[in-house]
């Protein structure tokens, strides 16, 4: 028979052992009253912590635990990214933070120890340095979710400064128009030849040209409509929508990739809602790989070819805003951002045509 031990934490007998379990109501957000009940502790204090726990969760007290923070921040966070920024996120949360930080207060949780845990990591010199930055990442976003709506006074983690770095370093890689068409007539497979030249010729990202139905082509007058992206989730992949409101978008197709379609719709007598494209992102990338190594271009990833539609778009003289629209961007920053380094030569033609008028 259960015995009483503390408020709420009674023992009972299994196979010979003693064990623990709590037993409590607490009201939720919607002001019922939960029965809550939890089995198997070893520990009477294990028990009992378990229940301050949850009210602390509950009540979002800055004295809850950084687990107990992860806890409310994931089930929040899910209904308001896509899965695959969740799972990304979950991920360095689970892996490289709960082990560390998952017992602590949040309100005993300083700069100074997340600094030493930084450089453990750092010296480690194992790990890479967008991991690190996505690392730090997942812990200031968490924390930020405690200061916006738990009353944690700052987040430790801002002022403890980031580590790693967001972009990993590496020279950006094109194909010139040249290049692609070596690349285009080396046996590949009418498939691939219309999805790689989707990409190259569009500027569409994987994810797009992967969603992409019989339904989103308009043949007759030249135009694929991008509303959809096809991305990682928790069992394989799903289809969703676009990455931002920009990336909805209507593209223009040249000539000879309405003509690539044409053919590669007819071949599989793709109707309606049929997916255009029915290989994974892995696949392509190593025919993309593979391809490029027998022709002796140099090897790219598949969103280079998008980075490569972008720059012949900028090579033929077309505006930031132009670019932009095409690709989807979310704002005519980003596209100067990533594109900036492909401009200099127009400053000495600014600079020419300036000098026509003095």
């Amino acid at each position: 028979m259960a015995r009483t031990r503390t408020p709420h934490v009674y023992s009972y007998e299994k196979d010979g052992s003693t064990l623990y379990y709590v037993t409590f109501y607490c009201k939720q957000w919607d002001g019922t009253n939960k029965k809550i009940k939890k089995m198997g502790f070893t520990r009477q204090a294990d028990a009992a912590r378990y229940e301050q726990e949850y009210r602390d969760r509950l009540a979002g007290s800055p004295a809850m635990t950084f687990a107990a923070l992860c806890d409310r921040f994931l089930a929040d966070y899910k209904n308001h990214v896509r899965e695959s920024t969740y799972m990304t996120t979950r991920f360095f949360l689970v892996r490289y933070l709960l082990p560390d930080f998952g017992k602590t207060p949040l309100n005993e949780l300083t700069p100074v120890m997340i600094r030493e845990w930084q450089n453990g990591f750092i010296a480690n010199q194992r790990y890479k340095p967008t991991t690190l930055n996505k690392m730090h990442a997942a812990l200031v976003i968490a924390l930020n979710f405690a200061c916006k709506y738990f009353g944690l006074a700052q987040n430790p983690a801002t002022v403890a400064g980031g580590m790693g770095s967001q972009k990993p370093a590496r020279e950006s890689r094109y194909w010139t128009r040249e290049q692609f068409a070596r690349f285009i007539l080396s046996g590949l497979k009418p498939e691939c030849v219309a999805m790689f030249s989707t990409m190259f010729w569009t500027g569409c990202r994987i994810g797009e040209c992967l969603a992409l139905t019989a339904s989103d082509v308009d043949l007759e007058n030249g135009i694929v409509t991008i509303n959809k992206t096809k991305t990682k989730a928790a069992h394989g992949y799903k289809i969703g929508p676009p990455k931002t409101r920009n990336s909805s978008r209507k593209v223009s197709l040249p000539h000879p990739l309405a003509m690539i379609l044409a053919d590669w719709i007819q071949r599989t007598d793709a109707r309606n809602d049929d997916r255009l494209f029915t290989k994974d992102r892995a696949t392509y990338a190593t025919i993309l790989k593979q391809h490029a190594e027998r022709t002796g271009l140099p090897t790219i990833r598949l969103h280079d070819l998008r980075h490569s539609h972008a720059s012949m778009l900028i090579n033929m003289g077309l505006p930031p805003k132009v670019v932009q629209e095409r690709l989807g961007h979310a704002s005519i920053q980003m596209t100067l951002d990533l594109y900036s380094h492909l401009y200099p030569d127009k400053q000495k033609d600014v600079a020419d045509r300036l000098s026509q008028y003095f």
